[in-house]
């Protein structure tokens, strides 16, 4: 390798000597990237800009220093950029300048905290301390992996230099507490079990906020020097977090019921990385999502993954609170709190819209009128301690299960909050419960709540037995047992339960018990961090029942109709971070694009109809509509189709694929099967949804039946396919209503089930080729987005193709005339593939 030439020696006699004692530090050379004659390893590069690190991030190329030697925290963490913690030159000349080299590449690598430098003869150490400024130790000895690296700023932190997260990394604060966890994993020598990490990690951050509120209510914030920072070496620091946590436990003793520790249960390395993270960050002012952001990383690392606790966004949060219109005349409680999000924005917005003289009287509501429940005690723990440090007071979060009655006597505190004695005395339910085909109730325990929404087949029909069912379905009829006559329901449920035939009885139920009053779409974005499931928050009100009055609807609903934001932005981006609103330039600016929360404003305020809003009319039933999929009533797509025809098309009319059909113009079959993977060894090509790209049928070596397979799928002895046939998805696929066209000689395939074929008959004006032309349309292409919904966290097509308006020409010759490219295109592919197959058989013999 060039390394071993000769003329490298500042190669030969001072990075590779500096290596090998690095080496015999204790560094593994795992850990290290080092160009050498025994690696492959090359230079790392250190961006050259702020902007060339966003880049990096993004995963493309970007502009870089190299630098002689790159130390990473793990060996297994080798080579990913948010790893690195010290960087290596021996370059320069002159010590100064190898100085300003290294305090360059630690500004420009933001997670690097350490710079050696070495010349041969003398080594100097540099350190970005934790205020950003840099410690430089001359004639110093190398450091091993068990020194301590991460050091106090030349003054104390006070409240006035905190910032917000993404200031500081413009990353989200998942990703902090996943680098969190990483390091708590890898290095922490007393808390070994998952949930021990947790407990210790969330009482951190109870300190951290406790120590922002702090310095936030001084009488000079800007100046108020925080107890939360770290101290000149690692012992120091974990003695004074330790102090503090004792006093905190003695201040709100009821939030650490079941602890007999008053002490942080990691060892004194890791209490001072964690401070030293996190120390820099305001995270009261972010103090709802930063909680629901540990949790959620912290625990769907252990063995309770399968939960289901997917916790709420505050960006869904704050829109869904305004929604359901939470005022001080409520009695609120979210039965499945989590880190009690919902509960606490409801009390922040009515704080945030009183005056000086109703604060205290808000205050003593929240006191009286907030309740929430949960069935793990870290999650009651940090409600509690979000409401505490919003100064509200409450003590009526409690443990327990929401659900199971038979266990209620052993949470002493629940009755009074969710026994039977609560039933109808809360005006506002709000929540988003577990939910996933794995967390369910079993039948016995439905059946001794009597819980009538259990009552249903596997198959999704009403029944008169009770059966295994899903949580998040459960706490419907909790919710409804809760409420009082015209109570309000907002509940984040998938999306799937409002139009899959599995979940028929459930749509049912609703009819009989409540009006949906809203339906706000939350875009796939706002859960991808954890879940792909796709969701949706909905407003009900439940149906008076009995002789007691019913409360009033909300000030914007409407009787007989229900308001639908089809919206699809909600502030947050597929990476969780914020997402904000892009100029026709491209450039990114600072306004948050949330249209969803727009949405609701609007609507709160007096507009009933916006762009992506509107008021529907209610149906009789949710089994006979799709009033719970808010982008159904998206009409945009079909306006924008109606208008170019009419303007490009004049004398063209315009039909449904439905219509079609009906009056036997064309055909619209499902594929043939799936044949399982153990079969696929023949010479009989099966095509799946992933086969069907960029308009043609692309057959797959590896995919391959006998022909006695092929034939049973096929039902006898020819699959009933033609030539120049379209073909699109209909389920698992971003490409449902792409069409394919299969070619001459691609008749002979198995095609999975979840294809749609597409063929005209005798009776149509127009041959497969206008057929697949008019399906290409861009504008026939946007109505597919309408009608495809989400079924848990697969696209699904349904019946729904039925709706897709198409262009129906006057004369078959207007029809092959536009279509004319089209056929033209594929007869030449056809051609051109026909005699390459040819070609390749004959020299193939």
């Amino acid at each position: 390798m060039p390394y071993e030439d000769t003329r490298y020696k500042e190669h030969h006699e001072v990075r590779l000597p500096l290596l090998k004692q690095l080496l015999g530090k204790g560094w593994n050379r795992d850990q290290i990237i080092c160009p050498s004659p025994d690696s492959d390893d090359r230079e790392w590069q250190v961006p050259r800009t702020p902007s060339d690190n966003s880049v990096r991030e993004s995963g493309r190329r970007f502009a870089g220093f190299p630098v002689d030697m790159a130390i990473f925290d793990e060996p297994q963490h080798r080579g990913e950029w948010d790893h690195v913690i010290a960087l290596v030159e021996t370059k320069a000349p002159t010590h100064e300048e190898g100085i300003s080299q290294l305090e360059t590449y630690l500004g420009l690598e933001p997670n690097a905290v350490l710079g050696i430098w070495s010349n041969g003869s003398s080594i100097s150490l540099v350190y970005k301390q934790v205020d950003l400024h840099y410690k430089v130790i001359r004639d110093a000895a190398l450091p091993s992996p068990s020194d301590n690296i991460l050091f106090a700023g030349d003054e104390p932190l006070t409240y006035g230099e905190l910032r917000n997260h993404e200031e500081i990394s413009g990353k989200g604060l998942n990703h902090l507490f996943s680098e969190l966890l990483d390091h708590i994993v890898a290095g922490d020598s007393k808390s070994t079990r998952a949930d021990d990490r947790l407990d210790n990690m969330c009482d951190m951050l109870l300190l951290k906020m406790d120590s922002d509120t702090n310095g936030k209510m001084a009488r000079n914030p800007d100046e108020a020097v925080l107890e939360f920072q770290i101290l000149a070496t690692p012992q120091e620091t974990a003695k004074r977090i330790n102090a503090c946590f004792e006093e905190y436990v003695d201040k709100y003793p009821f939030l650490f019921e079941d602890n007999t520790s008053k002490t942080i249960k990691f060892d004194d390395e890791t209490i001072h990385a964690i401070v030293y993270r996190l120390q820099n960050i305001n995270l009261k002012a972010a103090a709802p999502e930063t909680l629901s952001a540990a949790f959620q990383v912290f625990r769907s690392a252990n063995v309770k993954q399968g939960e289901g606790q997917y916790f709420t966004p505050q960006r869904i949060i704050e829109a869904a609170v305004k929604l359901t219109g939470v005022d001080y005349h409520d009695k609120v409680i979210d039965p499945a709190c989590g880190t009690g999000g919902f509960l606490f924005e409801s009390y922040s917005n009515l704080l945030s819209q009183a005056t000086s003289e109703q604060k205290d009287e808000i205050r003593t509501w929240a006191h009286h009128n907030l309740y929430g429940v949960d069935l793990d005690s870290i999650n009651v723990k940090l409600s509690r301690a979000l409401m505490i440090g919003a100064r509200d007071g409450s003590t009526n979060i409690v443990l327990g299960d929401s659900l199971r009655e038979g266990k209620w006597l052993e949470f002493p505190k629940l009755a009074p909050v969710i026994g039977h004695e609560a039933d109808g005395s809360y005006s506002v339910v709000l929540t988003n419960p577990p939910f996933g085909e794995k967390l369910k109730i079993k039948a016995t325990d439905a059946k001794a709540a009597e819980y009538s929404i259990c009552k249903h087949t596997s198959g999704g029909a009403a029944s008169d037995k009770y059966a295994d069912t899903e949580l998040g379905l459960v706490f419907m009829e909790r919710a409804y047992r809760l409420l009082a006559n015209g109570g309000r329901l907002g509940i984040v449920l998938p999306e799937t339960y409002f139009f899959s035939t599995s979940y028929r009885w459930f749509r049912t139920w609703v009819d009989e018990r409540f009006d949906l009053l809203a339906v706000m779409n939350v875009p796939m974005e706002a859960f991808q961090g954890f879940c792909r499931a796709k969701t949706n928050f909905y407003v009900m009100r439940k149906r008076p029942v009995g002789d007691k009055p019913a409360l009033p609807l909300p000030s914007w609903a409407e009787t007989g109709r229900t308001w639908i934001t089809y919206a699809p932005t909600i502030g947050i981006n597929k990476d969780g971070k914020t997402l904000f609103k892009v100029n026709k330039d491209g450039i990114r600016t600072a306004e948050i694009d949330d249209k969803v929360l727009s949405d609701v404003e609007a609507l709160v305020k007096g507009k009933k109809e916006t762009e992506t809003s509107r008021f529907v009319p209610t149906p009789d039933s949710l089994s006979l509509a799709f009033l719970g999929v808010p982008q159904y009533y998206d009409q945009t797509s079909v306006l924008e189709f109606e208008r170019y025809v009419g303007t490009h098309f004049g004398n063209f009319s315009t039909r449904s694929l439905g219509d079609l059909v009906d009056d036997g113009i064309i055909t619209v079959e499902n594929g043939h099967g799936s044949p399982s993977a153990d079969t696929r060894n023949g010479t009989i090509p099966y095509v799946k949804v992933s086969d069907l790209r960029a308009g043609m049928v692309n057959f797959n070596s590896t995919n391959m039946v006998p022909l006695s397979v092929a034939q049973r799928f096929w039902h006898g002895t020819d699959s009933g396919l033609s030539p120049w046939s379209i073909v699109t998805p209909s389920r698992a696929s971003k490409n449902i209503g792409e069409p394919s066209v299969l070619l001459p000689g691609q008749e002979q395939a198995v095609f999975t089930k979840e294809t749609l074929i597409m063929n005209t008959t005798d009776k149509a004006d127009f041959d497969n080729f206008y057929l697949g032309w008019a399906l290409d349309l861009d504008v026939v292409r946007r109505q597919w987005a309408r009608v495809v919904f989400m079924q848990t966290n697969r696209e699904d097509l349904g019946t729904r193709y039925r709706e897709i308006l198409i262009p129906i020409p006057d004369t078959r010759e207007d029809g092959e005339r536009v279509s004319l490219h089209y056929r033209e295109y594929y007869q030449t592919i056809a051609r051109s593939r026909s005699a390459y197959l040819k070609a390749r058989a004959s020299q193939n013999q």
